[in-house]
């Protein structure tokens, strides 16, 4: 009988191990899945600020020509209103055209009718002859002062003819001009309007398939944080039932270690109902009371630095995402269960407070550590290489690893703090 009572023992101790196992390895590949979805975000929000800065871009462009486009509809709207002043202008040089062409034709007809005066008159033919032919000396004067007074009013006549008949060929000229120019002008605004039609639509077009793929994006983002979302929650879920195995793994410890006990020291078996019945009514009790007095120690000094606690990362920095939402747009909103650190190459992670390292992992190409310190566990994530090992106890400011760089060469340390299963803001503890 007694050397069955080890082999029990055993095979009681193996079931809550093997789950374990089991548990350990969903958790790994939970986290797996976790830290791709994460890159995906990372890189679906890159692409997402670039484009809705291509978008800004767009938009201005489309605004800024949308400007011109008012401005060059102003500048079309004088070359309209040049054009009408121009028409009437044409109008009015028709007008004077047709007075002018109008008073050439009586200067005309007023020039005809003295040169057929002068050939219907015999005398008038030789000027000369009809001077002198006069009978006496006032006749004679009255004569050559009509012969000169008409060939002045012929020369006149035939003066004013020139002139109006330049004045006509100079308002053709005009109108011809004014015609031409009005003609320019007309094809300058069909082009103005053609061009910036065309240049219109195509920004327009532009920017409207960058909207689109912006839609797009936000859309893929939003799908790959409710998975992300779902995934946490398992995670969490995990996390829970692996505290509740701890406890009850505690427990079942704590009262083989009494039954031992008692067995050595031959109690009865009543004593060890009433033991039992007090061990099952502690396990009802303090969540931590699984806990031991270093853990408790731990929790108290670590509340204590609240708001102290050093930076998990060397050298300068800069807290690139905080905890909880980030509202990347008006429809992507991002929850981020940590702080991210970004600092400078070679920066390295370091812990916060004593504790141990409770857990080494690698996720994919990256490397995480968890350091508990009683009741509180801080989580270093995106490691390039770790030089601390599982059961490792550490000080605070203790070196963990060096940070990895990220597709974009920044070196980004992703760090949790949490409380058993409940998120803590980080930045609540972490000093300044």
């Amino acid at each position: 009988m007694k050397r069955f009572i080890p082999l029990l023992l055993m095979m009681l101790l193996a079931v809550p191990v093997s789950a374990q196992k089991v548990t350990n390895k969903k958790i790994k590949e939970l986290e797996s899945q976790r830290t791709k979805i994460e890159k995906g975000i990372k890189t679906k929000k890159t692409e997402l600020n670039k484009t809705k800065h291509q978008v800004q871009k767009k938009e201005q462009t489309v605004d800024f020509l949308e400007d011109q486009l008012q401005s060059r509809l102003t500048y079309i709207h004088s070359l309209e209103r040049d054009i009408d002043t121009l028409n009437a202008h044409v109008a009015r040089l028709q007008v004077e055209l047709k007075t002018l062409q109008a008073q050439v034709n009586i200067r005309k007809e007023k020039y005809v009718q003295s040169l057929r005066a002068a050939r219907a008159s015999q005398n008038l033919r030789n000027p000369i002859l009809f001077i002198f032919s006069a009978k006496s000396f006032p006749q004679l004067y009255r004569r050559m002062r009509y012969a000169r007074e008409l060939a002045a009013l012929q020369k006149q006549l035939g003066i004013q003819l020139m002139a109006k008949q330049n004045q006509v060929r100079d308002k053709q000229n005009e109108l011809l001009e004014t015609k031409q120019q009005m003609s320019g002008t007309m094809q300058e605004v069909i082009h103005q309007r053609q061009l910036l039609a065309r240049e219109h639509s195509v920004e327009q077009a532009n920017a409207a398939k960058l909207r689109q793929r912006q839609k797009q994006i936000e859309k893929e983002v939003n799908e790959q944080q409710k998975q992300l979302n779902a995934l946490n929650k398992k995670i969490d879920q995990l996390i829970a039932y692996e505290i509740e195995q701890a406890r009850k793994r505690a427990e079942a410890e704590a009262k083989r270690k009494a039954e031992a006990e008692r067995a050595a020291k031959g109690k009865s078996n009543k004593g060890t109902a009433t033991k039992d019945k007090g061990t099952q009514t502690g396990k009802t009790g303090s969540p931590t009371k699984w806990l031991t007095a270093e853990d408790r120690q731990l929790n108290g000094s670590l509340e204590q630095n609240k708001g102290r606690l050093p930076v998990p990362l060397t050298g300068p920095y800069r807290i690139e995402r905080r905890f909880g939402l980030t509202h990347v747009t008006a429809n992507v909103v991002l929850d981020n269960k940590g702080v991210n650190y970004q600092g400078q190459a070679g920066t390295r992670a370091r812990a916060i407070f004593d504790g141990e390292v409770s857990a080494v992992f690698q996720l994919g190409t990256l490397r995480n550590v968890l350091v508990r310190h009683g009741s509180y566990i801080s989580v270093y994530c995106n490691l390039s290489s770790i030089i601390v090992q599982r059961g490792q106890k550490v000080k605070a400011k203790d070196i963990l690893g060096t940070v990895a760089p990220d597709e974009h060469g920044n070196y980004i340390l992703h760090f949790q703090l949490r409380k058993e299963t409940s998120k803590l803001n980080p930045e609540q503890w972490i000093g300044k």
